[in-house]
């Protein structure tokens, strides 16, 4: 974070790791470093037992972030999950240094349609679901997300679960759309490069915000 009157923070996206976490290391320890890391879901592979969520939690401690926040996806079956090195946004808030608001949904199957929780005054929104037109199911909730996001209009939106979309995209309302999905279309591919953002703040309170890569 700076120190003068506007505020920044480097902020890394990722998603989709499916218990391949570890591949990411090296990248999150040097290149794509930064303040706060964003993981928008499917740490596992449906796993039921507790041994996944723990490699993931001492793989997050080893990480050099101030933040580290989590959302639940759809590979989640264990929904209460709690995290010693991270925070797990359930439907919930985060102020970073008394200025950045970050707001967190775990996945939301088909039919629980409503998004009315993202609070209009949100800089970034973290869910496992895609917005509508960046993914293949084009349902009600993904328009409804959408529609969401076009009131909110944060300076950024994280998502995952459709693995060919991975990429940064410009929404039509300014909003910029990041899905972060970590796992390429073949398995036998390196996982995704993270995607790796400056956020600044100022004085007034308005936010801009630059790729990095």
């Amino acid at each position: 974070m700076s120190s003068s009157s506007t505020k920044s923070w480097i902020v890394v996206c990722v998603s989709d790791t499916h218990q391949k976490h570890r591949q990411l290391s090296d990248r999150l320890k040097t290149t794509h470093s930064g303040d706060i890391l964003i993981h928008a879901g499917d740490m596992t592979n449906f796993s039921r037992g507790a041994q996944p969520f723990e490699d993931f939690d001492q793989w997050l401690k080893e990480l050099p972030f101030r933040y580290k926040l989590v959302v639940g996806g759809n590979h989640e079956t264990i929904t209460n999950v709690d995290l010693n090195y991270g925070i797990v946004l359930k439907n919930k808030e985060i102020i970073i240094d008394n200025c950045l608001r970050i707001y967190g949904v775990s996945w939301r199957p088909v039919g629980d349609s409503s998004w009315s929780d993202i609070p209009l005054n949100s800089h970034i929104v973290i869910t496992h679901n895609p917005p509508f037109a960046h993914n293949d199911s084009h349902s009600d909730l993904e328009f409804k997300l959408k529609s969401r996001l076009d009131k909110v209009r944060p300076l950024l939106s994280v998502f995952g679960h459709i693995h060919a979309d991975y990429g940064v995209y410009q929404q039509e309302a300014g909003v910029l759309l990041v899905n972060a999905a970590s796992s390429p279309m073949s398995p036998s591919q390196p996982l995704n490069d993270p995607l790796k953002f400056k956020i600044s703040i100022d004085e007034n309170g308005v936010g801009t915000i630059e790729h990095l890569g």
